[in-house]
């Protein structure tokens, strides 16, 4: 995430995460990962269905995603909040715009770098 993150801000632009857990799981994924970004959470996922982020997913392509996340080296740990629910990302203007949204539709699913990039253009 270190050099993504390095490439976003030197489009001017800052990084936030939302979580679904308790406040506490927040500041342990903050620390235990290093982030130097603000981290929140939203427990009763309020954020995720306005941005219709669904749960659950498509099993199949989970499945597919798991060699190329291992082959990376990440290794899911303890789950937090709701395992299910499905996360994605937005980029928004200053106004708060939607310049870009992504909705992961299966575990593993996240956009390129270079699409969010584009979007911050």
């Amino acid at each position: 995430m270190r050099g993504a993150e390095d490439r976003i801000k030197a489009k001017g632009a800052s990084v936030v995460f939302i979580g679904n857990g308790a406040p506490f799981m927040a500041k342990a994924f903050q620390e235990d990962y290093a982030i130097g970004m603000p981290v929140y959470t939203d427990p009763q996922r309020v954020l995720y269905k306005l941005a219709e982020f669904v749960t659950g997913g498509s099993i199949w392509k989970a499945l597919k995603n798991t060699p190329r996340a291992l082959a990376k080296g990440f290794l899911q740990g303890r789950t937090q909040g709701d395992a299910f629910q499905l996360g994605g990302v937005f980029v928004l203007s200053a106004k708060g715009e939607v310049l870009y949204r992504y909705a992961s539709d299966a575990a593993g699913d996240h956009p390129s770098i270079d699409a969010i990039l584009a979007a911050l253009s």
